[in-house]
Parts: structure tokens; C-alpha cells; sequence
């Protein structure tokens, strides 16, 4: 009897060890939801981007990096930039609202006349300096 409730409880202990956590130590991003694929002149584009990360401590920095993949090759401006993150209470899951405005953030090529298709990077570092992997979006279209 005791070699049976001893083989349970490890065969139990060995089940918990081995179960995934929902949540990282590392942050994970996954973009839910991008306002447009083509953004006119003047217009801004909005990421909806879901972080989670288990500790909670998500408060540190947002960098996003833009790429540029016209067939047409021009020297770039302003193609990668990071944002503070403001301190909130910790939560191991919640949406970052990215809105890029057309003059600051969405041109790429210095002085084309073609549209810029880009794709955008992001990636999440935490308070305890833990980098996310990154994710990036399907192409978007700036219109010049």
C-alpha cells in the first residue's frame, strides 16, 4: 500500500514538473491585429500587440524596426526606434496599442517617389531585462 500511494504521489510530482506553464520568463508577443495594410498619405497605422510574460514586469522597452523590401534599393531614414514603456501594475498578459503617424514613423526611402512596402519587427524587452523573440507583420504598403 505505501509503494502504491509513494509510486503516486512522484508519478504525480513528475506530471506537474513536466506540465507547460502558460506563461514565460522571456516575453512573447503575438500581433492580433493590424488597422490597414495600405496607409495613405497622412494616415497612421495602428498594431494591436498581445504580450505576456510571467513575471509580469513588462515595463521596460518596445523597439520596432522597420524593412524595407522594394526591389528598388534607397538609402532609408528612421528605420528602427524603441519606445519606453510606462510603469503599470504587473500583469502577465496584456495588449500594447503601437500608432505609428505617416510624418514620424511610416516613411522609409529618402526621397522616393515609389510607395515603400515595409515590414515591421517588434520586439519586447522586461524590467528584468529579458528580450522576447521577435515578431514581425506582413508586408504593409505606404502610399507617397
Amino acid at each position: 500500500m505505501t509503494t502504491k500511494v509513494l509510486l503516486t504521489i512522484m508519478l504525480t510530482a513528475v506530471f506537474a514538473a513536466c506540465s507547460k506553464n502558460e506563461y514565460n520568463t522571456k516575453p512573447t508577443l503575438k500581433i492580433e491585429s493590424v488597422s490597414t495594410n495600405v496607409v495613405q498619405v497622412g494616415g497612421t497605422l495602428t498594431f494591436d500587440i498581445k504580450v505576456t510574460d510571467k513575471e509580469g514586469d513588462v515595463t521596460d522597452s518596445f523597439y520596432i524596426k522597420k524593412i524595407r523590401i522594394n526591389k528598388r534599393q534607397r538609402p532609408t531614414l528612421r528605420d528602427s526606434f524603441a519606445f519606453k514603456i510606462p510603469d503599470a501594475p504587473n500583469t502577465s498578459n496584456g495588449t500594447v496599442r503601437v500608432d505609428l503617424d505617416y510624418q514620424n514613423y511610416l516613411l522609409s526611402a529618402i526621397s522616393a517617389v515609389e510607395n515603400d512596402t515595409l515590414l515591421f519587427n517588434f520586439a519586447l524587452k522586461d524590467k528584468a531585462k529579458n528580450l522576447s523573440e521577435t515578431v514581425t507583420s506582413d508586408p504593409i504598403v505606404i502610399i507617397r
